[in-house]
């Protein structure tokens, strides 16, 4: 802070020194070399005071859209027990990514990893009447995951910053209707961000639920895969994904009309001897988590598409082969290969596949160890993955294009998915569905003459709460942000997330004159300090650090201000400063102090 009162550009922890970038970076690098954050363990990270503002910035802006939603911010421990996800059911499935610890009472916790256990128990004790609902609660909270290969900074981490709101209604239809109203605060909350973005349809997978959606920035460095028509509204991950392809419209590569003869000699015909033998095949053997059973998946290795007659090379769909054996360890993204002759096999054929070659595999089957495989139970789906220039499932006529992204938030419509195990219901008039009577009933103590105890008003007047979660990873978006919208120079923060909108850079010996600049944009800020909230309309810094000129402009686009205002030699000859603006075509303009103000808050309209 300098003694005018405007906040400066000095903080303790200086940038990393490096060479001058030739080429855009990834995000992590340049939150390092910025002076945003540093690592202290794999996956774990530092905010420093310039990714600390950022963060505070991203978190007003979610708070403005949760208030605007009709939520009320809380905020849950960190600490969650064991008892509640077994309750809930969660606890039964893979437990490789839980931080489990244990109090000295051998009382056993996790660090959550997401918060629908706490937050339904919460408001199952808390919440009494059918009056009391709507609810929508939300907070901002660090998270836990135990990620076995934590990568790309921020965008895969062990602790992690994340927004959850739950909502909870009385029916189905009031939840559904709530669920709409979400999505719309999200798309509004993503567009006030000016960074382009995709909504898709998604799998709701261990968090439950039958709807859901996901919302992603493009990028070459994300792990998932979006589909989108180029016809229609259809975008979808590739988890839940369909291709328009017809099977009368695309032919097996190669297909024989008649069995192969086995080798001479071989009594028994080993996967690989029989691939070979169809050539036009692949095969994955996948394992299950547990590493008992062996998932086989064959699948064509060339089609040819009806349409255009060009013949592809095809790769397995992982996300398919899951639809069927959702234990398969995919650890790191893949699945885990393996063929151990001591594991128990289980196959999964591409629909192309079985209906053309049924025959053969019966008698192949019949010679593996596993000599009672039915070729009939045997599941035939689409393994082939979806690719560029397959047809659109919706509108029929649209080809798909597939995008690689970074996930920054999911919506899910939960049900009652975690109110039922957790017994979060209401006295209420609504009717009841007889499976929900059925539960009610079977969980009533018995009284003493054998009848459960006020089973006939509690079926009547409870209420089983339908819920949702929705989520934003902080963290995440800062790092996607970044990554997104840096170029040769450096960051490029959108003005609602920058640290600062504007930095003032003053060539040596026009500090003075840099104050009176400060007073023309934002002569509010003189009265508050860096850690106070101003009610000017710019968020300003200067940058009074004794350094020579180029290596502050240099600083000032590491760091990715939006505007840049310096005073140089057209301030003393003209009393014109210049402003630029990368991100707007890389702006240059000299501007009178009068003019100033107005033309910086043009400028920051756009951003």
């Amino acid at each position: 802070m300098a003694d005018n009162g405007y906040p400066t550009s000095g903080h303790p922890l200086e940038v990393l020194k490096s060479k001058t970038m030739t080429e855009p970076a990834d995000s992590h690098s340049l939150l390092l070399r910025a002076g945003y954050i540093r690592q202290t363990h794999s996956g774990i990270f530092q905010f420093l005071p310039l990714g600390l503002r950022v963060q505070n910035k991203v978190e007003k802006l979610l708070d403005k859209h949760m208030i605007a939603l009709g939520a009320s911010k809380l905020s849950l421990s960190t600490f969650s027990s064991e008892s509640l996800w077994q309750r809930s059911g969660r606890l039964s499935g893979d437990r490789s990514e839980l931080f489990q610890l244990e109090d000295r009472k051998g009382t056993k916790f996790l660090l959550s990893p997401t918060h629908e256990e706490e937050i339904t128990s919460l408001v199952a004790n808390t919440v009494h009447s059918y009056r009391d609902l709507p609810l929508r609660l939300y907070q901002i909270t660090r998270k836990y995951r135990d990620e076995p290969r934590p990568r790309g900074g921020l965008l895969r981490t062990r602790e992690f910053l994340m927004k959850d709101l739950y909502t909870f209604d009385t029916s189905s239809k009031d939840a559904h209707q709530t669920y709409r109203e979400v999505r719309e605060a999200y798309s509004a909350f993503f567009n006030e961000l000016k960074v382009p973005y995709l909504t898709a349809e998604a799998d709701s997978g261990n968090i439950g639920g039958d709807l859901s959606h996901e919302y992603h920035i493009p990028s070459p460095k994300g792990e998932d895969r979006i589909l989108s028509c180029s016809s229609c509204d259809y975008v979808a991950n590739e988890e839940v994904a369909r291709s328009g392809r017809e099977p009368s419209s695309e032919l097996l590569y190669g297909v024989r009309s008649q069995a192969p003869t086995r080798p001479p000699g071989t009594e028994v015909l080993s996967l690989e001897q029989f691939t070979q033998l169809y050539a036009w095949y692949s095969i994955t053997h996948a394992v299950s988590q547990d590493h008992e059973t062996a998932y086989i998946a064959i699948y064509p290795s060339m089609i040819v598409h009806g349409h255009d007659g060009e013949q592809r090379d095809t790769k397995l769909n992982v996300d398919a082969l899951k639809s069927i054996f959702p234990d398969i360890d995919t650890a790191g993204g893949e699945p885990k290969v393996t063929d151990s002759p001591r594991m128990k096999k289980k196959y999964v054929l591409d629909y192309r596949i079985s209906r053309i070659i049924k025959k053969s595999f019966n008698e192949f089957l019949s010679t593996q160890r596993n000599p009672d495989v039915d070729f009939d139970n045997i599941p035939a789906v689409d393994l082939v993955r979806i690719e560029d220039g397959d047809g659109c499932p919706k509108c029929k006529s649209g080809i798909l294009k597939v995008r690689t992204s970074i996930e920054l938030g999911h919506t899910f419509h939960l049900g009652t998915k975690y109110s039922k195990p957790l017994n979060a219901r209401v006295p209420g008039d609504s009717p009841m569905s007889k499976t929900e009577k059925e539960l009610i009933s079977t969980s009533l103590p018995l009284g003493k003459d054998g009848i459960k105890t006020n089973a006939r008003e509690t079926m009547e007047n409870k209420i089983f709460l339908h819920m949702g979660c929705h989520g934003i990873g902080v963290s995440r978006l800062i790092a996607a942000v970044a990554d997104s919208l840096a170029d040769g120079k450096g960051l490029n923060w959108p003005r609602v997330m920058a640290p600062f909108e504007v930095v003032v850079i003053p060539a040596p010996g026009l500090g003075n004159d840099a104050n009176v600049v400060l007073d023309a944009l934002a002569p509010e800020a003189a009265l508050t300090s860096s850690a106070t909230p101003r009610t000017s309309s710019i968020d300003v810094i200067l940058d009074d650090r004794p350094k020579d000129m180029s290596w502050k402009l240099k600083d000032a686009d590491l760091i990715g201000y939006p505007i840049l205002v310096v005073l140089g030699r057209t301030w003393r000859t003209e009393k014109k400063c210049e402003v630029q603006c990368r991100r707007l075509g890389s702006l240059r303009q000299d501007v009178a102090l009068p003019e100033l103000r107005s033309f910086v808050d043009d400028l920051l309209r756009q951003l």
